[in-house]
């Protein structure tokens, strides 16, 4: 084995630098720079972040195409536009990815804003969008004397903290204005993690803040097809292809393949990790997909 291979390892002046590299590097804010989201954006090209809407919920993952699921994707921002009624009043979409759901809204005559914190994604939407007005900022931290008729919160509210996103919610919303809310909750307690929200507590939120839910439809079959496609190229494609690279890896550099042991490791257990997230059982068990269309309740 090349000692160029090993010379990183046992260079003092590299492990000062890997320090300072791991110090610049170690604090992820997903909601300035989400990985998943941009991985997702080279993929599909229609600019929709979401899980998308299957009318055919029965649909086998082999028959799904690109076109197909990004079809699905234009659906499901077709089916949020169907509850808005009244397009004079403005519109704020909060979380709002890389601004496609927005566009649908202003080519229908509709005064729409839009809002996130993540930096690439304002940088893309004033690109390509210079007609949107933009706010990059968290939602809680959002500060305005304009009112909206409708915000939504397309899979955004898990990132929110659920009493901030009410209180902020009530306090830019005209009269009789709709808050629609499309995202997947967790079911029960047992489910670890912060992150979604619990159904039950967000039920509470809409009870306490004196809204009422004027729509709610169970959409879990819907995009379950998105993650089953998803996850059927994880077992089938990229799985294989990360054991390949292994072998050949192993037979090429049986020294540095052996040093990288507790890498390899890591790389194991993070696909573990990330695979299982989509995994459409896990998900069915764990998660319930919603649509909420809340109105707040006149005092």
């Amino acid at each position: 084995m090349k000692l160029k291979y090993l010379s990183p390892f046992i260079n003092p002046l590299e492990w000062f630098r890997a320090a300072r590299f791991k110090r610049e590097n170690s604090k992820y804010e997903k909601s300035s720079y989400d990985l998943e989201l941009y991985l997702y954006s080279k993929i599909l090209t229609n600019k929709m972040l979401h899980y998308g809407y299957f009318d055919n919920p029965e649909i086998k993952p082999e028959d799904i195409s690109l076109n197909m699921l990004e079809a699905a994707q234009k659906r499901y921002a077709e089916m949020i536009m169907e509850h808005i009624h009244d397009i004079g009043k403005p519109v704020l979409d909060v979380g709002c990815g890389l601004g496609a759901l927005a566009e649908m809204l202003h080519d229908k005559g509709m005064q729409v804003e839009v809002l996130t914190p993540n930096e690439s994604q304002i940088e893309f939407i004033n690109k390509n969008f210079p007609f949107l007005e933009s706010h990059r900022c968290k939602f809680e931290e959002y500060v305005s004397s304009k009112k909206y008729g409708t915000v939504i919160n397309s899979e955004s509210l898990q990132y929110i903290n659920l009493s901030e996103a009410f209180r902020k919610t009530e306090e830019i919303i005209t009269p009789g204005g709709k808050w629609i809310i499309v995202d997947y909750f967790r079911r029960d307690d047992s489910i670890p993690g912060k992150k979604p929200h619990l159904i039950e507590d967000f039920r509470q939120m809409v009870s306490e803040n004196k809204w009422t839910i004027k729509h709610e439809i169970d959409i879990t079959p819907h995009i379950l097809p998105t993650l089953r496609f998803v996850h059927m190229y994880v077992e089938r494609l990229l799985l294989p292809l990360k054991h390949y690279g292994y072998e050949k890896f192993r037979f090429k550099k049986p020294g540095l393949f052996y040093l990288t042991g507790k890498l390899r490791e890591w790389i194991d257990k993070k696909v573990y990790k990330e695979s299982s997230r989509i995994n459409p059982e896990r998900f069915t068990n764990e998660k319930t997909y919603r649509l909420f269309v809340l109105e707040k309740i006149s005092e």
